[in-house]
């Protein structure tokens, strides 16, 4: 074919772009003169094929896709990639049913019954069948990207949530497993405590769960493949932990023999800029999806998603901002999903100048960070978190334990470097019920290292029979008018006698006295309520068997530590229990979020955001490199080199100055 022998464009930078642009031939012109207004700027142009949710008839698909069959080779030829977004393959809720696909097949259903009308059972051969009839006509109009979208879930299904419980599913778990449950009593196997049913209901429900996704996912690419072995198939995702989270088999399953490894496009929620910080919440997500991501799987471009697309809501400064983030999290470049449905192009213009003019940075920080992992502080996660979801009750509508995961990431607002896979680990952080969701061999690789927990992982951990590797046990829980005291101890420094008030009454959290079980165990802070009695220490530190740094915090160990001295002794806290491997600390107090990787010769790479709309007018970081030669990188473009400060063999200090609000940076050493 003709655009076989033209050059290879970038897989830097993709424009989704809706039925609007593409659907008349207005539309198309209009997306044709506004991409020629930055030629170089977007290096794949992905087709949405619906602007709704549910699936389409097979009539409207083959009269859409006999379309795109004569756009694409216009866009082609003006130098971009070109791809078709299949945005409904199973359905994502209910939506414009009465222009929707309607046939009596099963929906996806909930453990009552509940079903969700826009939305089909993945595992229905009917379903299937139809998968493989939209992505032969997909192929057919012959793109070189098909992606399949994040409806290929079995997580929210608006109005339902847990699926799929319909009697195909039930009958299908039953043969895999080779028992005889009803609905009703699969689901009721299922409750009770996680530590109960490792091994056990749960965790095959999310095999069975893993499956159902990599049948379909298998269909999907194996018709596309029959058509034309070189369209190259990709897959949208969020966090999937119901799922069971099965990126390298699924990856597998759109993998070709010609085209290659598949892509992916990580993504999340973050509709609008009203809460800046949810930016680097989706960035911890993203994260998380690519380190679940084998090597071989080298694009990854994230989802920027700007729905319902109004410029007032999510600004363009905000919106670039993102797709660094997630690139310094991991990703390989973004996917923009910023054009309304029926809005003039010309309102997006300022989004593709801005895209033009930070695409040098971005390109740097792809060229520097590769796929290497994020390196630092891990909030300690696996692929069988959801079986470990409700410690007691409805697991399926329970959230503990995911839960319990994210809020550990606010370590990562006080200038340490998070890591996403036990591959990046320097210590490890555990939260609520998360010690039952690993095996016992898995525990004891986590606590021979550092590890921060709070007293529900301790009591979780407790359950399991492991907590002597704790060196103290739970001892009074208080509920009112207690405060910390920072103790005198090496790890707190100057701060010794600094008191912090999360006050109870306002924010209602437990606080936990901490009793020894063992000799060794140290006092880093103490309860003292407002008389100033005292009632015993609330963290501790202990080394335990396994040649482990273990610290439990019994006192808001999540909420609340933005103070000086709090966040101060953390990050002494944290390079003590990373034996001081940890890659970086931002030495100043200030709210700064800081990523830590490598470049394929190994020097290290920061990428660094002043995530607070006050200007650092001074930032002092220590470094993990003998390498005092630095590179600073600007988004905006300034670019420096400097020396930094040798403080002792394989440290360096370094001082930044005049950091901009909500400003990122490439520091690159070498």
């Amino acid at each position: 074919m003709e655009h076989a022998a033209q050059p290879t464009p970038d897989t830097l930078i993709a424009l989704r772009v809706g039925t609007a642009q593409w659907l008349t031939d207005v539309g198309f012109a209009d997306l044709l003169h506004f991409l020629a207004a930055n030629p170089q700027t977007i290096d794949e142009v992905i087709f949405f094929t619906a602007f709704t949710h549910p699936p389409l008839p097979l009539a409207e698909m083959e009269r859409r896709c006999a379309r795109l069959a004569t756009l694409l080779p216009q866009v082609r030829a003006a130098g971009y990639r070109v791809g078709i977004n299949v945005l409904a393959s199973m359905g994502h809720h209910e939506e414009n049913l009465p222009h929707s696909l309607n046939p009596p097949w099963p929906r996806v259903t909930d453990p009552e019954g509940n079903v969700s009308q826009g939305s089909y059972c993945p595992a229905a051969p009917d379903l299937l069948a139809y998968v493989q009839r939209v992505y032969t006509l997909v192929a057919q109009a012959e793109p070189d990207l098909i992606w399949v979208d994040d409806d290929v879930r079995l997580y929210g299904h608006m109005p339902i949530v847990a699926t799929c419980f319909c009697d195909a599913c039930i009958a299908r778990f039953n043969q895999e497993f080779e028992t005889t449950f009803t609905r009703a009593t699969l689901v009721a196997a299922t409750q009770g405590e996680p530590s109960a049913t490792r091994d056990g209901w749960r965790d095959r429900w999310l095999e069975h769960n893993r499956r159902i996704v990599t049948n379909l996912l298998r269909a999907a690419a194996e018709a596309a493949h029959q058509v034309n072995p070189r369209i190259v198939m990709g897959f949208m995702t969020g966090d999937r932990f119901y799922e069971g989270y099965a990126f390298a088999e699924w990856a597998q399953a759109l993998e070709g023999a010609v085209s290659g490894p598949a892509r992916w496009r990580p993504g999340g929620g973050f509709y609008n800029d009203d809460a800046y910080m949810g930016l680097v919440e989706k960035a911890h997500d993203i994260g998380r999806q690519v380190s679940q991501l084998p090597a071989k799987v080298t694009v990854l471009q994230s989802e920027i998603e700007n729905f319902p697309y109004q410029k007032l809501r999510k600004s363009v400064a905000v919106t670039l901002l993102e797709a660094a983030a997630h690139m310094a999290a991991g990703a390989t470049g973004p996917a923009f999903n910023i054009i309304g449905s029926n809005d003039a192009l010309d309102e997006y213009r300022p989004f593709l100048d801005a895209i033009a003019a930070s695409k040098p940075f971005l390109s740097a920080l792809r060229a520097s960070t590769g796929r290497s992992p994020a390196v630092g502080v891990w909030p300690a996660w696996n692929r069988d978190l959801f079986a470990n979801h409700g410690a007691t009750g409805d697991w399926l509508k329970g959230n503990q334990s995911v839960a319990a995961l994210r809020r550990t990431y606010v370590l990562g607002e006080l200038g340490l470097p998070i890591a996403y896979g036990v591959d990046g680990a320097r210590m490890s952080v555990l939260s609520g019920p998360l010690p039952a969701a690993f095996s016992r061999r898995a525990l004891e690789q986590i606590f021979a290292g550092g590890v921060l927990m709070d007293v529900p992982a301790l009591q979780s951990l407790a359950h399991l029979g492991l907590g002597n590797w704790s060196g103290v046990q739970v001892g009074e829980a208080l509920t009112r008018d207690m405060s910390e005291t920072l103790s005198d101890h090496p790890l707190n420094g100057r701060f010794n006698g600094w008191s912090r008030d999360c006050r109870q009454s306002f924010w209602p959290e437990t606080a936990y006295r901490l009793d020894a079980t063992a000799a060794g165990v140290e006092e880093l802070a103490q309860l003292v309520d407002y008389a100033g009695a005292t009632y015993g220490p609330c963290m501790t530190a202990f080394r335990n068997e396994l040649g482990g740094r273990i610290v439990v915090a019994g006192y808001y160990p999540w909420q609340l530590i933005h103070n000086l001295a709090k966040s101060s002794q953390i990050k002494a806290i944290c390079q003590w229990l990373s034996n001081d491997t940890l890659p970086v600390v931002v030495e100043t107090y200030a709210r700064v979020v800081v990523w830590a990787r490598n470049d394929d010769q190994g020097n290290l790479v920061l990428v660094l955001l002043n995530a607070s709309l006050d200007p650092a007018p001074e930032l002092v970081l220590r470094a993990r490199t003998s390498s005092v030669q630095v590179q600073q990188l600007a988004m905006t473009g300034e670019e420096q080199v400097f020396t930094a400060q040798a403080s002792r063999p394989d440290h360096v200090v370094l001082t930044l100055h005049n950091i901009a609000p909500w400003s990122m940076h490439l520091l690159r050493w070498g």
